[in-house]
């Protein structure tokens, strides 16, 4: 419950010089708060709501700013709270003088994300549309923004109502056979079972699209190996589009990782050049360029993906496997590089290598195969799945869902071999709580400020 006359002000756009800053207010009595700094042709708690007026910021009788001000109406604002927004001109001092002078009058300074907090406990919004407004802020990529824009609008809480509207029908009737069970016979349970199968279904694909919007909010991270002197770092670039990396033809340029991000197809993918495996057992290795690798090896165990590169205008070396079996703990996608110098590699020399997901030839001063490189690694990602059919989502929504999916199964199979009315019914009570979760019905006060206290201030 928002406590009544509690006001919060922040300000809504970032510090530092901009065309205006706006400063946000919300609560019962926001307007008249305003009214207290706010100079104009009349009070701006009688100008008509939604509808900007030109005024100043009284500090007494000195002006701190010309501004534009706005209200709204309870239930027609963003929280769902009577609320003002306020243009400043843009730049620190302004903003922050309204800031203070606000607080001065009775606001108090909001918490991080509490404005989308208080639009949630006020019923304007669902947790699952609460947290895509997360999404929204932090989008990297034009299909992420569209994945959390999707959710934004109440498609994933229209899924998710959906399933939570069949679970509780099929829950009564299940549950009212409880009592009864000799009454329930073999086609009735097949007629319970398919339907549970129906909404396990729904689920799945719900579970999947949602998966898709947390690869993108996440990105991939892919480790770059290979031996020395392969290309990984003309590669890098190339993927790049930049000279990041240094590159010479004195092989073991790179001793260190170095992190680059890109965004293909709509999801953001970090690439990470890795310093050149060399042959563990060869003597007296150089101790700098050791540390390199075993840095290399810590990346790549680190990443979601490997791409492993190979001069393939040159026989395998003893490096090659080195660096092969390093890339192993990930899976990988073999770049095919120095095309350009022709090819000598066949596909039994890359057998003895391993099994990867792709097998891409490359040339990195040209730029062939670098596209189809990208491609490759988006299919790693994400398969056959559209960027833009994705449902925003975090690790703890994907989680619930799949608890949902699971039950759902569990009870789908307790059904099928009559192992008792009694049991699906508690698996999908065990489901609907889960999807309510994600709705944030019965919403503990913990899960709440976990979730608000990664937004920004003023959000």
């Amino acid at each position: 419950m928002i406590p009544p006359g509690d006001i919060i002000a922040a300000a809504a756009t970032a510090w530092g010089e901009a065309a205006i800053a706006v400063v946000r207010l919300t609560g019962g009595g926001s307007a008249a708060l305003a009214d207290s700094l706010f100079r104009g042709a009349r009070p701006l708690s009688r100008e008509p709501a939604r509808r900007m007026a030109l005024g100043y910021i009284m500090d007494g009788d000195a002006a701190v700013d010309q501004v534009l001000a706005v209200r709204f109406e309870r239930g027609a604002s963003y929280t769902g709270e009577e609320s003002v927004e306020i243009q400043c001109h843009g730049g620190v001092y302004a903003a922050r003088r309204c800031l203070e002078l606000l607080k001065s009058r009775g606001a108090r300074l909001a918490l991080p994300g509490e404005f989308t907090k208080r639009a949630f406990l006020s019923g304007r919004i669902d947790l699952a549309q609460a947290e895509a407004v997360l999404g929204v802020v932090r989008a990297r990529g034009d299909a992420e923004l569209v994945s959390s824009g999707r959710s934004l609008q109440g498609e994933l809480s229209l899924g998710l109502k959906k399933i939570s509207s069949s679970l509780t029908a099929l829950r009564a009737e299940i549950e009212a056979r409880i009592d009864f069970p000799d009454d329930v016979g073999d086609e009735e349970y097949s007629s319970y079972a398919g339907r549970v199968s129906e909404i396990s279904e729904k689920t799945a694909s719900l579970l999947s699209r949602c998966r898709v919007g947390l690869t993108l909010a996440n990105g991939v991270r892919v480790a770059i190996a290979g031996r020395p002197n392969a290309g990984k770092s003309s590669l890098l670039n190339a993927m790049l589009e930049s000279d990041r990396a240094i590159v010479t033809d004195i092989p073991g340029t790179t001793r260190d990782t170095l992190d680059a991000a890109m965004i293909h197809r709509g999801m953001s993918i970090t690439l990470v050049d890795t310093a050149g495996m060399r042959d563990a057992g060869r003597a007296r290795p150089d101790p700098i360029e050791s540390m390199g690798v075993e840095r290399s090896r810590a990346a790549i165990r680190g990443a979601d993906f490997c791409v492993l590169v190979l001069d393939a205008s040159a026989p395998l070396e003893r490096e090659d496997f080195e660096a092969a079996r390093a890339a192993a703990a990930r899976p990988t996608v073999l770049a095919m590089n120095k095309r350009d110098l022709g090819i000598v590699l066949s596909d039994a020399d890359t057998k003895e290598l391993g099994n990867f997901m792709a097998a891409v030839e490359t040339s990195a001063p040209s730029g062939y195969g670098v596209n189809e490189l990208k491609d490759a690694l988006f299919e790693a990602a994400l398969g056959s799945a559209s960027p833009y059919d994705g449902m925003m989502a975090t690790e703890r929504m994907v989680s619930a869902l799949g608890s949902a999916r699971n039950c759902a199964e569990e009870a789908a199979r307790a059904l099928e071999e009559y192992r008792g009315a009694d049991i699906a019914g508690s698996l999908l009570s065990e489901a609907a709580e889960h999807i309510a979760s994600l709705l944030g019905e019965d919403a503990s006060e913990e899960l709440l400020d976990a979730i608000f206290g990664s937004f920004c201030i003023g959000k």
